[in-house]
């Protein structure tokens, strides 16, 4: 028996697999300019009350606040705005038609935002609300939240229906109570709210965008808002641009409350690994059914995770710097290293925290899909798996392809593959193998005196490639503005507020969105631990929290509507001289 690898022709040079994983270029583009040590040091809090609205302490606090928006968030979260992996278009794909209903359950709770916004669909069901402001010299404020869902695997396990948005007095459960219709709600209440006021009209042109299909990459929903904004204002023409994400507020100690608004995200690629066997009767099997080569792939790949790295200057680096200065005692040990400038220990210690400080600091590999067999009495012929990877800014989309390709070398071998690797894609490592089959099974296995021809062939490929994403200012008028704004909005007796910028380990719509505005940030204004099991069982999300979150996008937009940042009348200036 033979070992073939068939590559593309004339794809990648000859040359030896690196046993280290390639540098990426993307690295470079990760650290803002440091003039010196970064220092944590808060721009002012920015109280809008000049602008003689009511407060939102006032009109968001008690029963009544509460129980309205408890209406409006039960509403919304009962219809079921399901987004598939394997939908088809919109007006092809019945599964979205859900979303007319959803439309016209935003038109009947929010009347003031359809009466006095401009409200156009992108792609059938996207949605843009525009107001336009009073002074065209100021860039325009956009607020972003997606419509849909991820669906229900098992709604009978749920301790209420899924679709119920039922309320028990503190918790509205339900799929997408958290993900992202907490968002979706807030932002319309809010703007319903100084909307419903018939003397107020902004200075500053307000957007609100919706896409439909974010939990499936967002190529339909924000994948067409975001070019058609462009062509409608031009590129670098949103003062900021606000969606989902973050970290959220973290209180540690008692007396500092960090905001942690996402200021960049990890890149994200998924690789398909199809085989291909013979297959036959189960009475007679070979040593490894095309399910067990598979399995040992899996294996392969769980058994060698990627190494954490904390990049100097980078915006978890920030964050600790920040924890290490206001709340130095919360963490001593990080404290220390810290002060002592030692990353590599640094990084061990906080991959040690919690999962998702890990993955801040580490490439994620998970593997998510896996289909094969089609009868018990049947050795399967067809098999594949889906790995999920979400790419730490250390790493690279061609940097996940060659260790995939460094992984399956010693399966490849065992089993006398033909490789099909990434034909005709972008993103590819500059690689190619060079071994021969060792003719022998390893790790003890039984070695047959008879042939054993599998005839195997892996077909690797790529999709959804997104590259890590720039990182949004933290300092300057934008990022002052709204960094006052968090400060002002959650400020509390004895206790200090702390914004600063983090990671995103997962991926949002503003990947379609980075051409609009530098200054993008993903920041759901939540409490951690008051929204709870996204993406599972028993999704759920504080009211209380939620009205908090009401609060501080009704503070945003009057804060952004009463200054002069981002104004293009600046630009202007800056030109003339």
């Amino acid at each position: 028996m033979l070992l073939t690898l068939a590559l593309a022709a004339g794809l990648w040079p000859s040359s030896t697999i690196a046993l280290t994983r390639p540098h990426s270029a993307a690295q470079n583009d990760v650290r803002e300019p440091e003039t010196g040590r970064f220092k944590c040091e808060l721009p002012a809090s920015v109280d809008p009350s000049g602008d003689g609205l009511p407060a939102a302490r006032d009109i968001f606090s008690g029963e009544a606040a509460l129980n309205l928006q408890v209406k409006r968030h039960s509403t919304i979260v009962k219809v079921p705005s399901i987004s598939y992996d394997d939908n088809g278009e919109p007006l092809e794909d019945p599964r979205w038609e859900v979303f007319y209903t959803l439309h016209d359950t935003l038109k009947s709770l929010y009347p003031n935002v359809h009466r006095r916004m401009d409200r156009k669909t992108v792609n059938t069901f996207g949605l843009v609300f525009t107001i336009k402001g009073s002074d065209s010299s100021l860039k325009p404020l956009m607020l972003a939240a997606h419509q849909d869902v991820v669906p229900v695997a098992a709604g009978s396990v749920w301790k209420y229906p899924p679709f119920s948005g039922h309320f028990d007095g503190q918790w509205l459960w339900g799929r997408g109570a958290s993900d992202d219709k907490n968002s979706l709600t807030a932002l319309m209440s809010a703007l319903e709210t100084l909307l419903a006021n018939p003397s107020w009209t902004p200075k500053r042109t307000i957007i609100l965008a919706s896409g439909f299909d974010e939990e499936c990459s967002g190529r339909r929903g924000a994948g067409t808002i975001g070019p058609y904004l462009e062509e409608l204002y031009g590129p670098n023409s949103m003062a900021l641009v606000l969606d989902e994400g973050g970290m959220g507020l973290d209180l540690v100690g008692n007396d500092t409350l960090y905001a942690l608004p996402a200021v960049m995200e990890k890149g994200h690629v998924d690789i398909w690994i199809d085989l291909h066997v013979n297959g036959g009767h189960s009475s007679t099997p070979f040593p490894h059914t095309g399910i067990g080569i598979m399995a040992e792939l899996v294996t392969q790949l769980e058994s060698h995770p990627w190494t954490p790295k904390l990049i100097e200057g980078s915006p978890i680096h920030k964050h600790f710097i920040c924890q290490s200065e206001y709340s130095p005692k919360s963490a001593p040990k990080i404290t220390e290293l810290i002060k002592q400038g030692d990353l590599k220990s640094l990084a061990k210690e906080l991959a040690t925290i919690d999962r998702s400080t890990h993955y801040r600091l580490q490439t994620s590999q998970a593997v998510d899909y896996f289909l094969g067999g089609v009868k018990i009495n049947a050795m399967p012929e067809n098999i594949k798996i889906g790995v999920n990877h979400r790419i730490a800014p250390q790493d690279s989309i061609s940097a996940v392809k060659a260790n995939i390709l460094k992984q399956i070398k010693p399966i490849v071998k065992k089993f006398g593959l033909t490789v099909k690797a990434f034909q005709g894609e972008d993103h590819n490592p500059d690689i190619a193998f060079d071994f021969a089959y060792a003719g022998t099974f390893e790790d003890g296995t039984v070695d047959p005196m008879y042939e054993v021809e599998y005839n195997g062939t892996l077909v690797l490929t790529s999709s959804q490639p997104t590259l890590v994403t720039p990182i949004s200012p933290t300092t300057g008028d934008v990022w002052d503005l709204f960094s006052g704004t968090i400060q002002h909005s959650f400020a509390f007796d004895g206790g200090k507020v702390v914004p600063v910028g983090e990671l995103m380990t997962g991926n949002t719509d503003t990947r379609h969105y980075l051409n609009l505005t530098p200054n993008i940030y993903r920041w759901v204004p939540i409490r951690q631990g008051h929204a709870l099991d996204a993406h599972t069982v028993d999704e759920r999300v504080d009211m209380f929290a939620h009205m908090e979150i009401v609060s501080f996008y009704y503070d945003l937009i009057r804060n952004f509507d009463a200054s002069t940042a981002a104004s293009t009348a600046k630009i202007d200036e800056i030109g003339e001289l």
